[in-house]
Parts: structure tokens; C-alpha cells; sequence
């Protein structure tokens, strides 16, 4: 599993076989950067100059980041989960579904939160931050959201709580800059199979309610917002899931204010279990999308596609491809700049 940090102005990692690559969207450019450990896993989050993850290797695995200034690789500590807080200055490590590590980004010094009772962080796509504070839930254990549990805002420093739903698979988060609300995309995880995806202000609870033109649904989880927070980029069900046979969808970009949802009819995925990725390039007038099988590159303004890949082979399955795939951020290009020799993590972390 690789790294790769794709570049048009901008960079972005993905993961596969163990190395840290910085790649270039323009030109297919890519280079090493780094050796992970083998057991690191995808889903890295940037922040301030660094990338962190999780080390799958257990459960509560270590923490790690990866400075792009210096090519030095930390050892945060053991933890379930690493987030930013909106704008990146600082992160949130979960130790666990009841507590929170809070430290500046780039630094391993912070402080430590215990959640208050009766309520619970949750795991990947269903916890964050938003304006004001931290998703958490009512119910459940770690990673689990029941379809009765509230969902709220904790504010870590006053211990305050303020309840903004019930019942949410939460699909993306957006936070305008220096701004004291932000949006949430999220579908009922009761609702069955042809569920909406509703967009709720959290400063006033305004929600808009958008269904799919294809009458099934959409993948949970996947949503996306654009860099301005106009847009959702999301994945319209072709047909009902199901694990008997593959589950195939198709980009649909959602217009946040007025609810109109245009089908990228050419951007066809296969999202067997309702997986799948967006990478919203700078501006808002492009982004990468991608599943198991499959990525393109797209026009937001026209909605024309074509192919996007680091190794235009014919092999495009990302669980043996070493191509891009769920773990793609996208960092700056000033500071996706190649070391002198590629740097291993258990030196770095010394």
C-alpha cells in the first residue's frame, strides 16, 4: 500500500506497498518519499505540513505523522482514529470512544478530554469536528451508531453538549473559513435502501432534503464537499445493494443551496459496499473520483470525464494495483518537496 500526493498547483497521498509517494496530477509525475510501516493503513488526514494516520497493526494502533518539511516520521501515540479540526491548525487523536487528544498540528504535546457521560465518539466517516466542537452520540459502542442515537456537538473545553439530530450516518462535513457553523451531509441510517441526503446547517438546523433521480439511494459515507462548500459530490445507487452481486453507481454533484443534483452519467464505479472516494482538486472546477474499480478525473462546470491513473495499465482493481484509491488527500505543492533519501519510519520516529 502507497502514498501517493497528486499535484496541479496542489498534491495528494495514497496508500499502497508500504511507500509514501508525492505525485503529480498534471504531468503522472510520482516519487518516494518515505517507508511506512507495512501494517499502515488509508484514510490520512492533512493538516498544517504533516499527513497522519492510523497503524492498522491492532486494534488501538499507533498514531503517526509524516512532516512534509523536514521528511521525518512521528509517533504520536496509540489511538482508534485521527481528525482535523476545521481549518487544520490543530488535531484530535481518539485514544478511545471516550477520550479525545487535542494537540497543534505538527506538535506531540497537547491536552486530553474526557467525553462527557452518555455520549461517545464514534469511528471513520461518522466523527469529526465541526464549528464549535466534535461530533459524538448517544449510543452505541466505538464505531457503532445505532438509528436512535442523537448526535450532537461536544465542545471539549466547557464540556457543553448541544444536540443537533437523531439518527445519522453522517456522509461529509464542511466548515466555512474563520465561520461558526458548518454543514453536514447526512442520510437516515433507518430510512432503508433509497434514503436522501439531507444537508443541515448546524448553527440553525436548516436542512435540505435531496433524493436520488435513480430512485435507490445513495452510498453511505462517500459524500464530499467542494472547497467553497457550494457543492456535494456524492454516488447515485444504479441499483439496490445488495452482496449477492456487484453494486455499481454513478457522480452526482449536489448544488448546496438550491438542492439541484446533476448525474455524471460517464462516471461510472463499482461501489461494492457503498465504497467510495472524492478529491476535490483547488477551485472547485475539478475533482478525482474513484471506487474499487475504476477512477476518473472530472470537469464539475462541463461534467466531462476521463480516466485518471498514476499506472495506466489494465489493471485497475485497487486491491492489487498499487494506484490511486481511498487514501488520496491533497496537500500544497510547495511542500511536497522530494528528500534527498527516502526516509524510514522507525528511524524518523526515534
Amino acid at each position: 500500500t502507497e502514498i501517493y500526493t497528486l499535484s496541479l498547483h496542489d498534491a495528494l497521498p495514497i496508500y499502497y506497498s508500504g511507500m509514501l509517494h508525492i505525485g503529480d496530477v498534471a504531468t503522472g509525475a510520482q516519487h518516494v518519499v518515505a517507508t511506512l510501516p507495512s501494517a499502515a493503513g488509508g484514510w490520512f488526514v492533512v493538516a498544517a505540513g504533516h499527513i497522519y494516520w492510523l497503524d492498522f497493526n491492532k486494534n488501538a494502533g499507533p498514531i503517526r505523522g509524516y512532516d512534509l518539511a523536514t521528511h521525518k516520521i512521528q509517533r504520536l501515540g496509540r489511538g482508534e482514529w485521527v481528525f482535523a479540526a476545521p481549518g487544520g491548525r490543530h488535531v484530535y487523536l481518539e485514544r478511545s470512544a471516550t477520550r479525545l487528544a487535542e494537540m497543534p498540528a505538527g506538535h506531540q504535546a497537547g491536552r486530553t478530554f474526557r467525553v462527557p457521560a452518555g455520549w461517545h465518539l464514534a469511528c471513520c466517516q461518522w466523527d469529526g469536528a465541526v464549528a464549535g466542537g466534535v461530533i459524538v452520540y448517544s449510543a452505541g459502542g466505538q464505531g457503532s451508531v445505532p438509528g436512535n442515537s442523537r448526535v450532537a456537538i461536544w465542545s471539549p473545553p466547557d464540556a457543553s453538549v448541544r444536540q443537533i439530530g437523531e439518527g445519522y450516518v453522517i456522509d461529509g462535513k464542511y466548515t466555512p473559513p474563520g465561520a461558526h457553523h458548518s454543514l453536514i451531509a447526512w442520510q437516515s441510517a433507518t430510512c432503508g435502501s433509497n434514503c436522501p441526503v439531507s444537508i443541515t446547517n448546524t448553527a440553525t438546523l436548516a436542512t435540505l432534503t435531496v433524493r436520488s433521480p435513480l430512485h435507490h439511494g445513495f452510498t453511505e459515507g462517500d459524500g464530499t464537499f467542494s472547497p467553497d462548500g457550494r457543492q456535494l459530490a456524492v454516488f447515485v445507487r444504479r441499483a439496490s445493494i445488495n452482496s449477492s452481486w456487484p453494486n455499481h453507481s454513478e457522480l452526482a454533484l449536489i448544488n448546496t443551496r438550491t438542492g439541484t443534483l446533476r448525474v455524471v452519467r460517464a462516471a461510472k464505479l463499482l461501489t461494492q459496499e457503498d465504497a467510495g472516494w472524492v478529491l476535490w482538486l483547488p477551485g472547485g472546477r475539478r475533482l478525482l473520483a474513484g471506487a474499487l474499480l475504476y477512477s476518473y478525473a472530472v470537469d464539475t462546470r462541463t461534467l466531462a470525464v476521463r480516466p485518471f491513473f498514476f499506472f495506466p495499465g489494465s489493471d485497475h482493481d485497487i486491491m492489487d494495483s498499487p494506484d490511486i484509491n481511498f487514501s488520496t488527500v491533497l496537500v500544497p505543492a510547495r511542500q511536497a518537496r522530494q528528500p534527498r533519501r527516502p526516509q524510514r519510519a522507525q528511524q524518523a520516529s526515534r
